[in-house]
């Protein structure tokens, strides 16, 4: 059973997703650099029992490496991708080392083609 959200934590997630939409139409319009790195962070889950978005993001290109959080709050969202309850640093330097979540595939994702993400 999922915990309600106060009032005041729905705005900030309203917020926080409305800023990601306008991030993700500014910079991905069509959408192909965040399927793309959302396909790398499903791999990586494929071969990695769990992982965070410092495990492949200097894998990727530039724009790609930006959005690993982004690709992973998506999958989240869409069930395919779990907490682990786990935090670590994150390596991206512009976040100076703050705390990103450590996940693992759902039995959602595990069963799905990497077609699911799209």
């Amino acid at each position: 059973m999922t915990r309600r959200l106060t009032p005041a934590e729905q705005l900030a997630a309203d917020a926080r997703d409305t800023t990601l939409a306008r991030l993700l139409d500014s910079t991905d319009p069509d959408g192909w650099n965040l399927a793309l790195v959302k396909q790398a962070v499903l791999a990586a889950g494929r071969t990695m029992p769990e992982f965070s978005a410092n495990s492949f993001r200097d894998l990727l290109p530039e724009l790609g490496a930006g959005m690993a959080g982004l690709a992973c709050h998506a999958l989240r969202s869409q069930g395919l991708i779990e907490p682990t309850g786990a935090r670590v640093p994150s390596t991206l330097p512009s976040t100076h080392g703050h705390g990103i979540h450590v996940y693992r595939l759902t039995a959602l994702a595990r069963t799905a083609g990497t077609e699911a993400a799209a």
